[in-house]
């Protein structure tokens, strides 16, 4: 990466959280995300990068704020209100002191306060995330006394359950920069003023995934089989389509989420394949999961089949019409 580009770097990030009848479990989620952030440096691969860089901003490199978007999926459990009430919130720890290698201004900012949008009835995790992207502000660059001030607006999209390990931002954030510059050096359209609006997105790959239950791994298992099938593989370019975790910047929320057609279960499918088709630069990185127990999909044993079944019959329908034309992507 150029120098030119990371010096003075500023994220803005939003952790996207759709929700339905999650009041027991998005507390932990939210108390857990917050509290590591706010003592977490910002992006430590930049500063690795830059560590031998001498300038007067060196104390400033890198900072970023977090603000945390909750989307209430219709939920009957009076999860939203859980939120508002705050009686999962902890004080934030903050930076830890004593670490002289790295400004204060270095760590996450994290906004104490969780927003929160309700939709009026359950419409589908998908419906819930572009509700959310709708709310995010665009991403932008400005000028700075140093060579130049990068703010970048991205989105963390994740399960409210926790599932995905907040301590791979930092893998993710790298993944996501890496891409982006070499996605500038290879595009001739691509300049400084332009590099922080960049539509990018870096898919969570869940490595050594143990399922909870044998019904939620055989659901697994159809599901990545009935992708194989109709996409033959490869046509994608992400092997893990159904992972909950995904960091994107802003400006490729708002496109890929823009009217979904697939707004339930298999709305990640959709997402990644209008990615490949309108040509946004997709990365796959390594992420902690963890399968929590509480899933809303099966209950029992016949629900794996049905569920299976319609997953097949939703992911072939979506190949059918954007073959035909009827659906398409537009940026």
């Amino acid at each position: 990466m150029k120098h030119g580009r990371l010096l003075d770097n500023h994220y803005n990030l939003t952790i996207l959280l759709p929700a339905y009848n999650e009041k027991d479990r998005i507390g932990n989620t939210l108390s857990t995300y917050m509290n590591y952030l706010s003592r977490t440096p910002v992006y430590q691969h930049q500063r690795q990068t830059l560590n031998n860089y001498t300038t007067s901003c060196t104390n400033n490199l890198v900072s970023g704020t977090v603000s945390i978007l909750v989307v209430d999926d219709g939920s009957s459990d009076g999860t939203a209100e859980f939120i508002r009430d705050r009686s999962w919130f902890s004080e934030q720890a903050g930076p830890p002191a004593g670490d002289g290698n790295i400004n204060e201004n270095n760590y996450w900012t994290v906004d104490p306060n969780v927003n929160v949008i309700t939709l009026p009835q359950n419409s589908g995790k998908g419906a819930a995330i572009e509700r959310g992207m709708i709310e995010l502000p665009s991403s932008f660059d400005q000028g700075s006394s140093c060579i130049r001030k990068s703010v970048k607006s991205l989105v963390l999209v994740a399960d409210a359950d926790g599932s995905g390990d907040i301590s791979c931002i930092d893998r993710m954030l790298h993944c996501l920069e890496e891409m982006l510059s070499n996605y500038s050096m290879s595009s001739t359209k691509r300049t400084d003023q332009n590099f922080g609006q960049t539509p990018a997105l870096v898919v969570g790959y869940r490595q050594n995934l143990v399922p909870k239950s044998p019904l939620r791994d055989l659901l697994s298992q159809g599901f990545r089989s009935t992708v194989s099938f109709l996409f033959s593989g490869q046509e994608l370019g992400v092997r893990d389509t159904q992972c909950g975790f995904k960091l994107m910047t802003v400006s490729a929320g708002k496109v890929l989420y823009k009217q979904l057609n697939l707004r339930r279960w298999t709305q990640d499918v959709e997402v990644i394949y209008r990615a490949r088709l309108l040509k946004i630069p997709t990365a796959e990185c390594g992420i902690v999961w963890v399968d929590k127990d509480g899933s809303k999909l099966i209950t029992k044993k016949t629900d794996a089949l049905f569920v299976s079944l319609a997953m097949f019959g939703e992911i072939a329908n979506m190949r059918l019409q954007y073959a035909l034309g009827t659906w398409t992507a537009t940026p």
